[in-house]
């Protein structure tokens, strides 16, 4: 008889589980804008970017008739893809002059901005530039060091470091686990970038299909799973953690994946929502956060995609 020890470590091994969890739409655009990234402020109201505006925009969810209201729109650029909060409703944003159908941005074009909600009206000034960059993607905070965010070149297989403060920029990371490698551009290699509680930096790899983990101090990339066993790769995007320490990882064409920690070391790996070959549950996610306001609502996680969907999940209950 197999032992539930057995059984979990063959899931690790496999990866092919499915368990759906509820989901709601809680908008659509009706141009079907191509949305990239979230982030979810204190009071509860999104942050949004997009890869087809240089203007950044806020929702609020709990509104009878959610719409896309413009926040501040960055000149010098069309488009914008990570943001992240650094210092309690101060955020960092990427803008770039981006090619979509290329997924590559102009050398010369990134600048990566602070933007401070924290008095109502929005004061936004460039912090740095990464002349090298023709496409910076995800961006993390880094915990115990207010002033710093990593962001993901996702050309060159690379992680910054930025100092918000004095807008110096070093490569922090790097190496052939963060590259694109084969075939040649507009394959995307590191996309999402989170450093978690543990101090070690998590990422996707669209074009490897891979989520791994590697110290910040740099060493060995521990592969923790990867869209070999459906037959699938260039899929992982951007992800978010829960406060249980589970990964929930966006997947194109349209899928959820959730990584489960066990306590041998490995990660089970399932699909929490959608299916790896195409849903239109979530179609084409690119981004997840978690919301803020309550004990619910942080087991919410609210999903964006490129056909112009937020989608809401409820991680806390399974369909």
């Amino acid at each position: 008889m197999m032992r539930a020890t057995d059984f979990l470590f063959l899931l690790a091994l496999t990866g092919c589980v499915v368990a759906t969890f509820p989901t709601q739409l809680v908008y659509q655009s009706p141009t079907g804008v191509f949305l990239e990234n979230i982030a979810v402020r204190p009071s509860s109201k999104f942050l949004i970017t997009s890869t087809q505006s240089p203007t950044l925009f806020t929702l609020d969810p709990g509104a009878a008739n959610a719409t896309l209201d413009e926040i501040y729109t960055f000149p010098n650029s069309n488009g914008l893809t990570g943001i992240v909060e650094y210092r309690p409703d101060v955020y960092a944003v990427v803008a770039s002059v981006l090619n979509v159908t290329a997924a590559s941005a102009t050398r010369g074009s990134v600048v990566i901005w602070s933007v401070d909600l924290t008095s109502g009206v929005p004061i936004a000034k460039p912090v740095a530039r990464i002349p090298q960059s023709t496409l910076t993607n995800g961006l993390s905070s880094v915990p115990g060091h207010p002033d710093l965010v990593l962001a993901a070149d996702s050309d060159l297989g690379a992680a910054y470091e930025v100092n918000m403060r004095t807008g110096a920029v070093r490569v922090k990371v790097h190496g052939p686990a963060l590259a694109a490698g084969a075939p040649a551009p507009p394959a995307l290699g590191i996309n999402g970038l989170h450093i978690e509680r543990d101090g070690l930096l998590y990422f996707t790899n669209s074009q490897q299909g891979t989520f791994a983990r590697v110290p910040l101090s740099g060493g060995e990339v521990e592969v923790l799973g990867d869209l070999e066993p459906f037959g699938l790769t260039n899929g992982y995007d951007d992800f978010a953690f829960d406060s249980e320490g589970r990964a929930w990882v966006t997947v194109h064409p349209g899928a959820l994946q959730l990584f489960t920690p066990l306590a041998n070391g490995t990660w089970v790996q399932q699909t929490a929502v959608g299916d790896p070959a195409g849903s239109t549950v979530i179609n084409g996610p690119t981004a997840a956060a978690f919301g803020r306001d309550g004990a619910r609502e942080t087991k919410i996680l609210y999903v964006t995609t490129v056909a112009g969907q937020i989608v809401a999940v409820d991680t806390g209950a399974k369909a």
